[in-house]
């Protein structure tokens, strides 16, 4: 083989050569290529899960100190609705057991009242009786006309005054507005007032007092019916007006026991006098119905009372109601409150476990695939 021959056949020899020496340069630089791109996806992932994890820990930190201030304002306003509640219930307690002992005094108060009424009472019952005792001496006493009515209204006042407070009755009232006709004395009550008016007709009925022959008594009998008829009348038409404030009916006030009896003991004067919706009265009577009218007054002003501390109370119910409402709708937003951490940190908890499934998927997958990473053979010399 002579020389030229053998340049010739070394000639592609060396270009292979040539060329396969830069191909393993470049295969080197490949390789030195995919380890940087590699380093560096390595080093962005970690910095990656380093943000991640110092931003989770941040809200983390910042949803805990939101939630460490709302409880700690919540509760404040439970400590101070607390307080406030503890405030006006006592307040409200304070007021109330005030009250009822004030009711309790003015009861104990009424009470007394009705005592020294009862041994008022007892003590009049007595006079009376003494009264009757020597009631000749005042049958001669009365027989003069004026002195009767005096006697009477006299009586009667006396009566109203022991009994009853100044207010509760008046003398001498005018029942029609502009009229002349005054009787002579009312019972006050909270819408009427029942007129009373004293009579005394001596003269008419005097055989009833002075004599004992029955022919006489019969006449006098007779006569004392057609004059309470004409009382009663009389009576019916002036003071009987429940157009201007009066009851249905009205009192004849007797200062006589005597009288009082024979009128009682004749049904012909009773059936008269309920016609015309009198009804007749004697001191001891009507002692008794005052007596009752008092208990019956002094039971209505402590009831009025009662009434007020009843409407005290129910507005103190009202008022814890509506605490009651507002406190549970407090609770309402707590519980919704609950909820929603509770909720919060479900979500929080399936975020991280997806950031975590991101990182291990991120450090476990090969982002360039390798080429060549073993040289490429020589071909075979012919």
């Amino acid at each position: 083989m002579d020389i030229s021959l053998w340049i010739a056949t070394l000639t592609p020899l060396v270009a292979l050569g040539a060329f396969w020496f830069s191909l393993q340069k470049f295969q080197e630089r490949l390789l030195s290529r995919q380890g940087d791109q590699d380093r560096n996806q390595e080093t962005k992932a970690s910095q990656l899960r380093t943000e991640l994890s110092a931003q989770l820990q941040a809200n983390r930190q910042e949803l805990q100190q939101g939630l460490v201030q709302s409880s700690q304002a919540l509760e404040g306003r439970f400590h101070t609705i607390d307080t406030r509640l503890d405030t006006r219930l006592k307040e409200l307690t304070e007021g109330v057991q005030t009250k009822l002992e004030a009711n309790l005094k003015e009861g104990f108060h009424h009470f007394a009242r009705v005592e020294e009424a009862l041994r008022n009472a007892q003590a009049q019952l007595s006079d009376l009786n003494r009264v009757g005792q020597s009631i000749n001496d005042l049958n001669n006493l009365l027989k003069l006309p004026h002195l009767r009515g005096g006697f009477g209204e006299a009586s009667l006042e006396r009566l109203l005054s022991d009994f009853l407070p100044a207010e509760a009755f008046e003398l001498q009232y005018r029942i029609v507005p502009g009229s002349t006709e005054r009787v002579d004395a009312v019972i006050k009550y909270p819408k009427y007032v029942l007129p009373i008016d004293s009579k005394f007709p001596r003269e008419q009925i005097l055989p009833l007092f002075e004599t004992g022959l029955p022919d006489q008594l019969e006449q006098a009998r007779k006569n004392l019916v057609e004059v309470m008829r004409v009382l009663g009348k009389s009576i019916r038409s002036k003071y009987i007006h429940p157009e201007h404030g009066t009851t249905e009916m009205a009192l004849l006030f007797v200062p006589s026991e005597t009288l009082y009896f024979e009128v009682l003991r004749n049904p012909a004067i009773c059936e008269e006098l309920q016609k015309s919706k009198v009804f007749v009265v004697s001191p001891n009577t009507f002692a008794a119905m005052l007596h009752a009218v008092a208990t019956a007054r002094n039971y209505y002003e402590m009831s009025k009372g009662v009434e007020h501390t009843l409407q005290e109370l129910r507005k103190a119910t009202t008022h814890f109601e509506n605490f009651q409402g507002r406190f549970e709708e407090v609770g309402t937003a707590l519980d919704k409150a609950q909820k929603c951490f509770a909720i919060s940190s479900t979500h929080l908890t399936r975020y991280g476990n997806a950031v975590q499934r991101i990182t291990d998927a991120t450090a476990g997958e090969t982002l360039v695939p390798a080429l060549g990473q073993e040289p490429l053979p020589l071909a075979p010399m012919s």
